[in-house]
């Protein structure tokens, strides 16, 4: 099946050739697809998604690794980069072939991302970021803040390009699909995988904090004994535990919820804020670069000092009895955030309207 794709590749090249097309469930993943749908370009993901599949990411990663590492893209015009070092060091090699290559910062491994300290891999997706990705032709950062960032710490010029949302997505969303799976209709909202840098302890807190509300934790590997074992937090009676969510479940469950509330150590740019924030959704975040970003430094949500509860538990009641953020934090999305915006501007940069200096 491997063969085959490279052979369906190389009979029928697209404009685009993006990945690694890996993250199925998480932001890279939905960033990739909605890419794809979006552009008026022809792009396809690599590895493509009949093939993923079959296959593991494992098999990637090993085996087949060089098989793909020697396959050259011929009538391929551009080659768009996204997080993983084998798709990195595969585009920088054949770069000099002439296709053009892209490469897109989501964001760095920082300390916060382990619970002690960063694990191999991480440490070198960051060495492939600062050392390779930096020598793409195009260099898109999805948020401001690291884009200073990379140019004050690394010297990586990167042009900004934010994380776009599918707002049509969004609004084909069902409330009332949720509430009937639930029985919950007025809740505090969490969506978050089971990990460091989401930090899903302090939203236990938050809901031990505040017994009189209704909290509704969304997340793969988020259960009791998860959190009693791994974060040492019981969960309280007021908090239900949904479990894995697929994209569309997410969507209902803004769709039903009365806030969202972030308690994230570290974003990149969080779409799931924006997400929120499409649905006109009052948003509570703490203090981290890209989450106060995405909300325009206050003007658009409420921002908590991180790792203070007491200020959590009263931006929260904040958000809850505001009226007026949702409106104008809807329109904030439509201009700047929409996929229907952001696609045009990056089929610009694939075709090479707009350039970034080495």
């Amino acid at each position: 099946m491997f063969d085959a794709w490279l052979a369906e590749l190389r009979a029928h090249p697209p404009d685009v050739l993006i990945g690694a097309n890996f993250d199925k469930q998480g932001g890279v993943g939905n960033h990739i697809q909605s890419i794809r749908r979006y552009s008026s370009l022809r792009v396809e993901p690599a590895p493509s998604d009949k093939l993923m599949a079959s296959l593991r990411i494992h098999d990637f990663q090993s085996e087949l690794r060089q098989s793909f590492l020697e396959f050259a893209p011929r009538g391929i015009r551009v080659l768009h980069s996204h997080v993983f070092p084998w798709f990195i060091e595969w585009c920088r090699k054949h770069q000099e072939s002439g296709v053009r290559w892209v490469h897109t910062y989501h964001n760095m491994y920082f300390p916060e991302f382990g619970k002690q300290g960063l694990e191999p891999w991480q440490k070198e997706m960051n060495h492939v970021l600062v050392n390779d990705a930096r020598h793409a032709d195009v260099r898109i950062s999805v948020s401001r803040w690291q884009s200073a960032f990379l140019e004050k710490e690394y010297g990586i010029p990167t042009i900004y390009l934010p994380n776009g949302v599918d707002v049509s997505l969004s609004d084909r969303a069902d409330a009332n699909r949720f509430i009937r799976k639930t029985g919950l209709s007025r809740f505090v909202l969490y969506a978050g995988r089971n990990d460091p840098v989401k930090n899903p302890a302090d939203f236990v807190r938050l809901a031990l904090c505040l017994p009189q509300h209704a909290f509704v934790m969304i997340g793969h590997d988020l259960t009791l004994e998860i959190l009693r074992t791994e974060w040492e937090v019981g969960a309280p009676k007021n908090l239900y535990l949904y479990g894995s969510a697929s994209r569309g479940e997410v969507q209902d469950a803004l769709a039903a919820c009365s806030i969202l509330v972030v308690t994230s150590k570290r974003e990149g740019l969080p779409t799931l804020v924006l997400e929120a924030m499409t649905h006109r959704k009052a948003v509570v975040v703490p203090d981290d670069a890209g989450c106060m970003e995405a909300v325009g430094q206050g003007k658009f949500g409420f921002i908590y000092r991180q790792g203070d509860l007491d200020d959590l538990a009263a931006k929260t009641l904040s958000a809850l009895a505001d009226t007026n953020l949702g409106p104008r934090a809807r329109e904030r999305v439509l201009a700047e955030y929409d996929w229907r915006v952001v696609a045009p501007k990056l089929d610009a940069l694939y075709r090479g309207e707009v350039s970034c200096s080495k």
